[in-house]
């Protein structure tokens, strides 16, 4: 349990210091609860914007999650809204949510707290609801000047037929304040002291300048007023549709309704969307538009007409065939040529509506206002009179060259009528007996061709009813090449791309652009743009080009073998935006005055901006000055830190030095464009350790180490230690005592040796005075205070039949002396030699010796009384009596009661069994002195 207790309190101090490593304060598990919420106002459009974060999120983290909102009025027990916002939420992420008020914000008071809980189908329910943040107050009238009468709201914008609440605040707090409507008097409700509100219903359109509301203190008191403007409602535009006289220019047209302006706001506006193109255009007519036909041979068009303005948009589609929606010119310069008395001669012109259709003219003879004769004239088309514009994109396969093919649709001028199909034929160049003629039926504009690693030359045409175009031909190399060259930048302006470049050959037939129209994140539309050999420069222009989405051109030069070799690459925005994320930051080798921040993961390249640097946020506890390489900024909520500008957009790596210990840092990393710099998101919290906590951890964990080794090996050797330490009984030859005696007074002296002997019970007890006796096997003549305190055994035989006491047997025991104790009373029966001890003899063998004890034990046996002996054992480590034992005292002290260790089995003598006969072996007992032993 000792070493148990060790272990755990080491533990505990090891995992103090360690706390420090953490890169956030948390000291218990916190809840999921709305941290940072912050509250707006926006007056104009009588709004509440709420923002907030979740900090208790792991990293990487997202979790569905519902939040409870309440909003309270004039006073927070006044709960006037209640709503539960569901929303995905990751960590430190900012969350926003509105309120539109009926009653405008100015006239009271609010106040908003939220809860939320986790309804995410991968935690386990029931979910349970975290605690309420704090009420925060959004109080208007703060910004209120010192006029005695208020009313609101300032110039609002409804629609016709809508209910408008009204309210003033009155400073001077009496009650003879009327409101009036156009000069009709309103009545209303009492909200406070100095506020009243008033619901208009049903409000009407008056006049485009507005609608008069004003209050008034009664009896010429104060006057305040407000100018409400109701719009008429937005129609839908009806009658929308479109049509073409040239096949090159759509009009469309359609009936806008009722005009919605105001003085304050102009009227509605219209945009026309066509979905297959992705194209729109703002029409600059209240009722019609323009729409240029491409020149792609796009013949169904999806057209969307959305009107809108300040309050609402409508919106119309129509979905139509172009050749369906040709209405002809009229012919002009009709003439008669050969006119005869049967037959006459005319001629007249059309606008041309391109060489791809029949034009069908119907002639009429009209002969005093009668039809007598009529004519239908048609004109045929051509075969294609343009090669169709090819491009490829290569990429490897499996480990085979793979060639994408791309064309794109003649003009309608050029493709004289409707494209059928279209050949490819692939011819290998190394083997020219190898051709391949592929037929792709129209309106497919690409295929995918394998191929090896031979050059090839492929050649394209288009087909009509009438005949094959012209063909395009490409070639591709078996060899690529090396096409890595290094990337540099283009701006974009409202009218596209500006692209330049510079050549590298002078044999170049030309030069192709290529690009891809969305993100990057989408499939690629690849496009491209074939240009002259003359031409270094070029603006690409389309209508799918957005802000802020990167833009990647390549520039191709065509060689006179007509391959083409990559030349240079460019990157650009159309128009470039503040960042619209910002890294995900890992905190790392944080000590007592640094840690290092990293966000290697974060790509640039995804981002709606060139990003040029980033800036590193630093929040110190208060009164702390910045760190060297800080300056001091002021954030947008007004809240003071400190910046560092890493102005190498590369560097993802920022290490925060000259720190103080044990102190609360907040950080935050955003990165800058040329247009501003990233969100604001939560900021981070970290503690920096003391400055000796590695130290200690360098000392602990080794310890803790040490101790788990101690802790296995006493437990493997459990029981060795049990026997070596604290036995349940002692054994003699591993007395301390006894190794204290041998090394200082008697290098030879040890201890009885007791065989043959299974006695039922031990007993000490002290001898009174005697005879010298003098053992010859010691030459040494012991007087009789010498045997102050001999030690008296009784042995008790085993035989069965023996039921006598038994004898006892004295000797002294060089190896302890114990002085008695008063525990128990017992006989003292000393045993009394027969003879003088120069009558005994020399005992020159353990026979002799026994033989005189044996004697002893029987004299003795009829002066013990029956059932009076006791069984003890005395500790063989109790200390030596003090003093040399060659010099016992020469005044012993009175015989004491049995000294006794620890009581092993009491057995009274009359229990035993029978005394042992004359035959029986007595158990053999030696006294043995300096170096003697018996065995």
């Amino acid at each position: 349990m000792a070493l148990f207790a060790v272990f755990q309190t080491t533990f505990l101090l090891a995992l103090l210091p360690l706390r420090t490593y953490k890169s956030e304060v948390l000291s218990e598990p916190l809840p999921l609860t709305p941290e940072s919420l912050k509250v707006s106002v926006n007056s104009t459009r009588q709004r509440l914007h709420l923002q907030w974060t979740v900090h208790s999120l792991a990293y990487h983290q997202e979790l569905k999650m519902v939040f409870q909102i309440q909003i309270s009025r004039f006073k927070t027990s006044n709960v006037i809204w209640v709503e539960n916002y569901r929303t995905t939420v990751k960590r430190n992420r900012v969350l926003h949510w509105s309120w539109e008020s009926k009653l405008p914000l100015e006239c009271a008071a609010h106040f908003i707290r939220m809860r939320s809980m986790v309804d995410d189908a991968r935690i386990p329910k029931p979910g349970f609801w975290s605690n309420w943040s704090s009420w925060e107050e959004a109080d208007a009238q703060n910004s209120l000047g010192h006029d005695p009468l208020f009313v609101f709201p300032k110039d609002k914008l409804v629609e016709e037929g809508s209910n408008v609440t009204i309210c003033y605040v009155s400073r001077i707090h009496q009650d003879n304040i009327s409101c009036y409507l156009e000069g009709v008097q309103i009545y209303g409700e009492r909200l406070d002291r100095s506020v009243s509100a008033f619901e208009l219903k049903n409000v009407s359109f008056i006049r485009k300048k507005g609608t008069n509301v004003f209050c008034k203190v009664d009896q010429g008191g104060a006057l305040g007023g407000i100018v409400l403007f109701v719009s008429k409602v937005l129609e839908e535009p009806k009658d929308f549709s479109c049509e073409t006289q040239d096949l090159k220019t759509l009009t469309c047209t359609w009936d806008p309704g009722s005009d919605t302006g105001l003085s304050k706001q102009p009227s509605q506006s219209y945009t026309l969307f066509e979905s297959f193109s992705g194209k729109k255009t703002l029409c600059k007519h209240r009722n019609w538009c323009n729409w240029q036909v491409a020149q792609d041979s796009q013949e169904t068009y999806n057209f969307t007409l959305v009107a809108e303005n300040y309050l609402r948009k409508r919106s119309v589609s129509i979905l139509f065939n172009l050749t369906q929606r040709v209405h002809p010119m009229t012919p002009y310069n009709l003439f008669p040529k050969n006119v005869r008395a049967t037959n006459a001669t005319m001629t007249w012109k059309v606008h041309s509506i391109g060489n791809n259709s029949t034009l069908l003219c119907r002639l009429e003879l009209l002969a005093e206002g009668k039809v007598i004769q009529q004519h239908n004239v048609s004109i045929k088309v051509n075969a294609p009179s343009e090669a169709p514009d090819v491009w490829r994109n290569m990429k490897m396969v499996s480990g085979h060259p793979t060639v994408s093919l791309f064309w794109k649709p003649l003009s309608k001028v050029h493709a004289n009528g409707k494209i059928l199909f279209y050949n490819v034929i692939v011819e290998n160049l190394d083997k020219p007996s190898r051709l391949e003629v592929l037929s792709i039926p129209a309106p497919a504009r690409s295929t995918e061709l394998t191929l090896d690693q031979c050059s090839y030359q492929i050649h394209v045409t288009a087909h009509n009813n009438v005949g094959p175009s012209p063909a395009s031909v490409i070639v591709i190399s078996g060899d690529p090449g090396n096409e890595e060259v290094e990337s540099g930048r283009v701006n974009g302006t409202e009218d596209g791309f500006s692209v330049s470049w510079k050549p590298q050959s002078g044999d170049a037939t030309g030069y192709v652009v290529e690009w891809c129209d969305g993100p990057q994140d989408l499939p690629c539309v690849l496009q491209w743009k074939n240009l002259g050999p003359n031409t270094t420069s070029t603006v690409i222009s389309s209508g799918a080009f957005r802000p802020g989405v990167r833009y990647n051109f390549r520039i191709y030069e065509i060689s006179a073998k007509r391959m083409a070799h990559l030349l240079e690459k460019k990157a650009g925005y159309l128009e470039e935006l503040a960042p619209s994320d910002n890294p995900q930051v890992v905190m790392s080798n944080l000590t007592s005055h640094s840690f290092t921040l990293s966000w290697k993961d974060y790509s640039t390249e995804s981002q709606p901006g060139f990003i040029q640097g980033y800036h590193v946020y630093l929040k110190p506890k208060a009164g702390e000055q910045c760190p060297p390489a800080f300056e001091k900024t002021v954030l947008p909520e007004d809240s003071v830190c400190c910046k560092h500008t890493i102005d190498n957009p590369e560097q993802k790596t920022f290490v925060v030095e000259n720190l103080q210990p044990e102190s609360i840092y907040e950080f935050f990393v955003t990165p800058y464009t040329s247009v501003g710099e990233g969100p604001l998101d939560a900021f981070t919290k970290i503690t920096t350790p003391d400055e000796y906590s590695h130290i200690l951890i360098r000392i602990i964990l080794p310890m803790i180490f040490c101790v788990l080794i101690v802790m296995i090996i006493c437990y493997l050797k459990r029981q060795w230690l049990k026997e070596k330490c604290y036995p349940d009984i002692p054994d003699p030859y591993k007395s301390s005592v006894l190794s204290l005696i041998k090394s200082k007074e008697n290098p030879h002296l040890t201890i009885m040796n007791v065989n043959d002997c299974v006695p039922d019970a031990i007993e000490v007890i002290n001898k009174p005075e005697g005879s010298k006796i003098q053992f010859l096997g010691t030459r040494k003549s012991l007087t009789e205070t010498e045997f102050t305190k001999p030690a008296c055994i009784y042995l008790l035989p085993t035989e069965k039949n023996y039921s006598g006491p038994g004898p006892c047997i004295c000797f002294e025991n060089f190896t302890y002396n114990q002085a008695a104790s008063d525990f128990a009373s017992c006989g003292h029966f000393p045993v009394t030699p027969q003879a003088p001890p120069h009558q005994l003899g020399p005992l020159t063998s353990p026979e002799n010796l026994l033989k005189a004890l044996e004697q002893n034990y029987m004299n003795s046996l009829g002066e013990i009384p029956a059932g009076e002996a006791n069984l003890n054992y005395v500790s063989q480590l109790a200390s030596p009596t003090s003093g040399d034992k060659d010099s016992l005292p020469t005044n012993p002290p009175e015989p004491a009661l049995c000294s006794e260790y620890k009581m092993q089995m009491a057995i009274p003598l009359g229990l035993a069994s029978a005394p042992p006969s004359e035959n029986s072996s007595l158990s053999s007992a030696t006294l043995l002195g300096q170096g003697e032993h018996y065995r």
